[in-house]
């Protein structure tokens, strides 16, 4: 019992030190991370761009708890002082349009690709819980720690941030609580707010923070699901994708099927002919149709329904996802649309493997098909109105 408790520990040990660097390591590994000086080079900037504009607002009646507001075409400063000048203190700067550049070149408008691929990164596949992803640690206190995070909702990216912590030499004690948030909608950065321009905080608040990110960093079960314009870079619907959202669709049970998704809301009985009889069970998350037998004995899964935003689908689809973003996740051979109004993604129906395409007036059906090894056919309907996902099917065909 003592090991196997003791394995264990060492693989989540190992697990953690790939983002949790070591002090050689992330001496090694830092070139790459944001750094103070370029948040600083950044801030310098837009105060120079500031003195010699006017800005929209009388700053001197726009005190916040953020600081005086200084609004522009570009976005807002926050300043300690309702005159701009050099001696005047910035504490944070927030860009909501592309006509500023961020830092590391990132403007308002850009792809959640190019903010991952401008910033050092030790989780390129944001691996964690569906709620965050550790980006890197490079812990050298007491001198200093940077550290970036990923924070979601599913596939749904809604902050990336990135963090300065160096001790302070001069100008007062402590540490920096400086850093950059890129907010995310659709996965597309809409804000960047460069804070902590002169903010101050503890060795004991950082550890605090560390701490909490070495927490976060031991759940690695869920990842982003690649996405590629591309379509040719991505594989076809298969067997792996009938597993999703902690269930397993082809060998789920009524029983199983409680496990994961909790309470039966209703639980419906039909007779199938001679056949047996069909149950529809429904859940707060999706309705699962199971056959019978006709002693009602030895359920097989039928079809899987999801209509309601929560419960991820295959490749993460998701009730709400826009037609682009489910588009993306899957194979395209960039074939053209036939006279039918159909794109034919790839293979064809009649092998079982495919992935097509319809576009009609009342909305868009995607549907993926795949022949597991037992000779068993499965279909994949996704289906769109105004070209956001309203329904994801799976079902035996």
């Amino acid at each position: 019992m003592m090991k196997r408790m003791f394995c264990l520990l060492l693989t989540v040990l190992m697990g953690v030190s790939c983002i949790f660097a070591s002090a050689e390591d992330a001496q090694d590994n830092s070139a790459d991370a944001l750094t103070l000086a370029e948040l600083q080079a950044f801030a310098a900037r837009m105060q120079t761009l500031a003195m010699a504009s006017t800005p929209l607002n009388d700053p001197a009646d726009a005190k916040t708890e953020d600081g005086y507001a200084f609004e522009y075409s570009f976005g807002t400063i926050y300043a300690d002082s309702p005159a701009m000048s050099i001696d005047t203190q910035l504490l944070s700067i927030v860009l909501t349009s592309a006509e500023e550049q961020g830092p590391r070149d990132i403007q308002v408008g850009d792809e959640l690709s190019i903010v991952l691929e401008a910033n050092y990164s030790e989780n390129p596949s944001l691996r964690g819980s569906r709620e965050s992803a550790v980006l890197y640690v490079l812990d050298l206190l007491p001198e200093s720690m940077r550290w970036g995070e990923v924070k979601r909702d599913g596939q749904r990216v809604q902050t990336v941030e990135y963090a300065v912590h160096e001790r302070v030499e001069t100008d007062g004690e402590g540490y920096t609580d400086t850093g950059v948030i890129f907010t995310m909608e659709d996965n597309i950065v809409s804000a960047i707010r460069v804070y902590g321009l002169s903010a101050r905080t503890t060795e004991a608040e950082i550890s605090t923070v560390r701490d909490n990110l070495r927490f976060d960093a031991l759940f690695d079960d869920y990842v982003q699901v690649p996405s590629s314009y591309n379509g040719a870079d991505l594989p076809m619907f298969d067997g792996t994708d009938l597993q999703f959202s902690g269930i397993d669709f082809m060998s789920l049970t009524p029983e199983s099927a409680a496990d994961v998704l909790g309470d039966v809301i209703d639980d419906v009985w039909v007779e199938n002919g001679t056949d047996g009889y069909v149950r529809t069970m429904t859940f707060a998350a999706c309705d699962i149709t199971f056959l019978y037998d006709a002693q009602k004995q030895n359920p097989q899964v039928e079809m899987l329904l999801i209509a309601a935003d929560g419960m991820e689908g295959p490749r993460a689809s998701r009730i709400g996802d826009t037609f682009a973003q489910v588009y993306n996740r899957f194979r395209n051979d960039n074939t053209a649309i036939d006279e039918n109004d159909t794109e034919h993604l790839y293979g064809d129906e009649e092998s079982g493997q495919y992935g097509v395409v319809e576009y009609t007036v009342d909305g868009t059906v995607m549907r993926f098909g795949l022949v597991l090894d037992d000779g068993v056919r499965v279909v994949l309907r996704l289906e769109f109105t105004a070209s956001v996902l309203s329904e994801i099917m799976v079902y035996i065909e």
